[in-house]
């Protein structure tokens, strides 16, 4: 008897086989999804790079549920019951993996009280219409560099009436990356009345560990300068960044003025209005010996920093904008994912900490299962949670 049930489970046929082996494959692929969706897990590892591809893309849980519910279909005909079992523990599995962190965005959604869109977190689509202009040379460093940036005027702008500035910083670990990196983000922001300046800055090699803060602060006193040039009000000078951009936006803001730090042009010192920080990193020392992913961090930071902690001290403290925070500090706006392989979520604890301390205007928010760079899905309910919140900071702040 007991002979005969096992010889009914055991497969037959190269079908039944095949459908079997596909079925230990996708356990074991949604086994790693799992582990990674409910533990912030190392970018570079195997598991890292399938949790990050499942939180990224609304559309992979979708399509791997729907093969499993081929695979099933073809199960039941075959009469595979090994692969039939599995398959149907996969496909409860993988819709429950599809619709949580779906309900814990919208919940999060609702408790910020913003209004969002499941079909655009699936389908949204937009296209780029505004025009701007490209590669503005805003200075050149002692070195012989052109320092660049990007223009997009302002789309809503009212005749003899200037306009607020955004001055964004791109991400890339600060050793790569380029301006333009974010294009429907630029548009979106120049929708809402903003003249927005895309910069470039110098990265290694060529770049010193001063030097993107410097220039960053260049384009700054650049951009002031040239207030009459594009209509825009020069004490409404908003600086924005994402990842190591946001690291630099808040560096450049927080120490303004500070001689150790200056700009790598002939600027002024410009008072920043607001700082809109995405995913970035406020202590550095902390950031270097506490991350998801230190494999992929502490090489970029010893690359831009020239080494690590214990050979630079000074530098990580330096460069990590908490140090430079006081009564005078601009209001500031953060949003990090809960599933953040790069930048944990004890970065934005330090930062609002000391933010607090400071009595500085500032709102934090954690976007629930949302990896690093999770904005880049135009749409998603978590983007819908940023922008929300962003056009409500920037028109709190540039009225």
């Amino acid at each position: 008897m007991e002979q005969k049930k096992i010889t009914l489970w055991r497969p037959k046929g190269f079908l039944q086989w095949l459908l079997t082996g596909i079925s230990v494959i996708l356990t074991l692929l949604t086994a790693m999804i799992t582990y990674a969706i409910f533990h912030t897990t190392n970018i570079l590892s195997v598991i890292g790079f399938l949790g990050t591809l499942a939180l990224y893309t609304p559309w992979f849980l979708l399509i791997l549920t729907f093969f499993i519910i081929v695979l099933l279909i073809l199960a039941l005909w075959k009469k595979a019951k090994i692969a039939q079992f599995m398959l149907i523990s996969l496909l409860i599995i993988n819709v429950f993996l599809t619709v949580e962190p779906i309900i814990e965005m919208k919940n999060y959604a609702k408790k910020e009280n913003v209004h969002v869109s499941l079909y655009s977190h699936f389908f949204y689509k937009t296209e780029i219409s505004s025009k701007f202009t490209k590669d503005i040379i805003f200075g050149k460093t002692t070195d012989g560099v052109e320092l660049k940036l990007d223009v997009w005027p302002a789309n809503e702008k009212l005749e003899n009436t200037r306009t607020p500035a955004v001055i964004k910083v791109h991400g890339g670990g600060w050793v790569e990356g380029s301006k333009a990196s974010a294009p429907y983000l630029n548009q979106w922001i120049s929708e809402l009345g903003f003249t927005v300046f895309d910069i470039d800055y110098r990265m290694p090699p060529q770049a010193g560990w001063k030097d993107e803060v410097a220039d960053v602060k260049s384009a700054i006193g650049w951009v002031v300068e040239h207030a009459d040039t594009y209509k825009i009000d020069p004490k409404k000078i908003n600086l924005m960044g994402d990842s190591a951009g946001g690291n630099l936006a808040m560096l450049a803001a927080y120490s303004m003025g500070d001689t150790t730090l200056p700009p790598s042009t002939n600027v002024p010192s410009v008072p920043i209005n607001t700082v809109i920080n995405f995913y970035g990193p406020s202590d550095m020392t902390k950031f270097y010996e506490n991350n998801p992913s230190p494999g992929y961090v502490q090489n970029v930071m010893k690359e831009y920093i020239r080494g690590t902690p214990s050979q630079f001290p000074d530098r990580y403290q330096k460069l990590s904008p908490i140090n430079y925070i006081g009564e005078h500090t601009p209001p500031t706006i953060m949003f990090l994912g809960t599933s953040d392989s790069l930048v944990p979520t004890e970065q934005a604890k330090i930062l609002g900490k000391e933010l607090s301390m400071n009595h500085v205007h500032h709102e934090i928010y954690y976007l629930p299962k949302a990896e690093h760079v999770y904005d880049g899905v135009l749409g998603s309910l978590n983007t819908q949670i940023t922008y929300e919140k962003l056009k409500t900071f920037l028109q709190k702040y540039n009225k």
